[in-house]
Formats: C-alpha cells, structure tokens, sequence
C-alpha cells in the first residue's frame, strides 16, 4: 500500500508541475542566515527490461516446472521481462557556509516492477557538496538499497537442495575531489578523483557472497566547447569476499574465495539543442573486465573465471516547458564469461554469459527558479 501512495502522490505532483510553470521553491529561516531555498526535482519513470532477472541464454531456453512460488527457478514471476514503474523525489538545499556555496541533496526513488514483488524496491541517497572555486568541488554520498533481489538460486549447504530467493543490502559511499585541469590554454576542463566504497551483505541463505569493494576512479570532463560535454574516466576495484575469511565457514559455499579485481573505461558524451524537437542528446559508455583467481583450501588451484561486461545508454531528452522535461532513453547490457575447464568452474560459461535491454520514458518537473 505505502508504494502505491507514494506512487500517487509523486503523479499528482508532476501533474502539477505541468500544468503550472510558477516556481514551487520552499524558504526555510534561519538566525544566522535569512533564507535557505529547498529546491524540489520530481520525476516519475515508465521502463521495460526484457531479462531483468539475468538469465542466460541456455536457462531461457530451458523447460521448468514451476508451482508458482517463491521456491520456483522464477521465482515470484511468470516471466523473464517486466515492465516498471518508477517515481523519485529530490531535495536540495543551498545553504552558504562561510561564503562557500554548498548543495545538500537528499532522494528517494522506488522502483515497482509489474513481474516480481520480490524485484521491486526503495532506494535512499544523500550527497553534500562544497564548491571551493570553479571546478573545484568537495563531494561525498551515501546511498543504501536496504533489499535488492536477484533471482532463486539453490542453497548447497541445506538439504534438500531447494532454490530460495536470494537479496542483498547494497550499501555505497563515496568521497570525490574535482579541480580544474592545470593548463591555463584549455579551458573549461576539470579532473574528478572519486574513491567509493560499497558493501554487499547477503540474506541468511546466500552469505558466502558477502563482499566489500573499495575502488578508485579517475575522470577528465570538459565543457569547453558550446553546447558539447564529454568525459571520459578509468577505475580500478579490489573486492573482498570477507565470509570466506571466517573461521567457521566449513560449509560447502564457503570453500571458494569469490574476491575479484576490476578494471574498466567510462565514456561520456553529450549534446545540447535549441531546436523545438529535441534539447538534448547523450551517450554512455562502460567496459570492464572483472577478474576471479577463485583461491580455496578445498578444490582445485588452478580454478579461476573472467567477467567481460558491456554497458551502453543512449538517452533523449525534450524540455515540455520551463519547468517540465521528457527523457527517452535506451540501455544495452552484455557480458561475456571465460573460465579454466576445472570441473568446478565447467559450468560458469553457460549459465553467467548474458545480456538486457531496458527502454524509458521520464517525466522530470524541476521546482526551482532556475
């Protein structure tokens, strides 16, 4: 039920937003300073995913005997797309603090998928930022998805073998530092240093999977030339599997280190319009390659596995009017899987090379002055 209000209630406002190009801007008094504005980004978002529960190939094309419940290979759901519903709401503050501009963004999305009750869920950020100069940014953000499912998977270590639903909490921070790039001859241009940390915990049936990942982020941006942005970054990741560092865990999940490397490119691209059909058009790129040496104390050394992903988004976009936008967008996944042939490891390119597509329509009101 609290969905579904929440669903209302951000509809009633984009409604709102397009029938009223007034600003919708909230004062808030303070002793020291007169007035901190709260500004208000509302969105509400139509989506398709045609695999959103990631199968592959062969697990698509594969006959099974579902009952319908929880316990199925499907899960919860009849089927391997679904359509989504998704409304966020966005907070900012801009505040000064001595003479420093700052945002202090607060957001809240959910996102409801038609297929899966399982799938669907709520997610929570809060970013701050200090600007310093021009280009010159302090940013740090949390952001915590309290349940996220994947799909069913067997738990090996109870008998009988039976599929159960498998989540995580999915916990990220991150801490970034931006400075303008120190060529006085091109400008325009800045360098964002991002380090992020991210926790993965499991439910009680899957914890051999929890994992800590810590990465670092390098990006160069620029916007030196009129109505053009481009990035274009790398980022290294080191995972910690930590449950297969506990001294309990003799059971059979547990005796695999599913730790990884990660190495990968992002992409940025996009460019501004003042045509009566179109006011923007982007592009995203990210490669990355994913690396387990599979270290155990039980199975064989020479086990190991790498993950080859490909993530594309194009996106469009059309200002409806001061206030109001429409965005389309467009996403592309695949990933590739190599793997030794070690008896353990036979399965793995069968069952983990995949890909999806999702479409969006994204209505966007913006309550603020600017």
């Amino acid at each position: 039920m609290i969905r579904f209000i929440f669903i209302f209630i951000i509809a009633i406002k984009v409604s709102y937003g397009f029938n009223h190009q007034d600003p919708f801007v909230y004062k808030i008094k303070d002793e020291k300073i007169d007035k901190i504005p709260i500004y208000f980004i509302q969105s509400l978002s139509f989506g398709y995913e045609d695999n959103f529960m990631r199968f592959s190939d062969l697990e698509i094309d594969s006959y099974y005997n579902e009952n319908y419940t929880d316990n199925d290979y499907l899960g919860d759901s009849k089927f391997y797309d679904s359509a989504i519903i998704s409304p966020s709401i966005q907070a900012t503050l801009k505040p000064k603090i001595k003479g420093y501009k700052t945002n202090m963004i607060l957001k809240a999305k959910f996102n409801e998928y038609t297929s899966s009750n399982h799938k669907s869920y709520f997610n929570f950020s809060t970013r701050f930022e200090l600007k310093l100069k021009s280009y010159n940014w302090i940013k740090f953000s949390y952001s915590l998805t309290p349940k996220y499912y994947l799909r069913t998977f067997i738990d090996r270590d109870m008998l009988p073998l039976n599929y159960y639903p498998c989540y995580f909490a999915n916990e990220n921070m991150y801490l970034s530092y931006s400075f303008p790039l120190p060529i006085k001859s091109i400008r325009k241009t800045w360098i964002d240093i991002k380090l992020n940390l991210n926790n993965q915990f499991y439910n009680e049936y899957f914890t051999e999977y929890d994992t800590k990942v810590i990465s670092l982020e390098s990006n160069i941006k620029t916007s030196a030339f009129k109505h053009h942005f481009f990035s274009i970054g790398y980022f290294y990741a080191v995972a910690d599997n930590i449950s297969y560092d506990n001294p309990s865990g003799l059971s059979e999940s547990t005796k695999i280190d599913r730790s990884y490397n990660k190495i990968g490119l992002k992409i940025n691209a996009k460019k501004t319009f003042n045509k009566p059909l179109i006011s923007s058009l982007g592009m995203k790129l990210k490669i990355s390659k994913r690396m387990y040496d599979l270290d155990s104390w039980y199975y064989e050394f020479d086990n190991w596995k790498e993950y080859y992903e490909t993530d594309l988004t194009i996106d469009y976009s059309k200002k409806i009017n001061k206030r109001a936008t429409m965005q389309v967008s467009g996403k592309y996944f695949f990933r590739d899987v190599i793997a030794s042939q070690s008896k353990e490891t036979l399965w793995v390119e069968d069952y983990k090379i995949y890909n999806r597509n999702e479409l969006w329509l994204r209505f966007i009101f913006n309550f603020s002055n600017k």
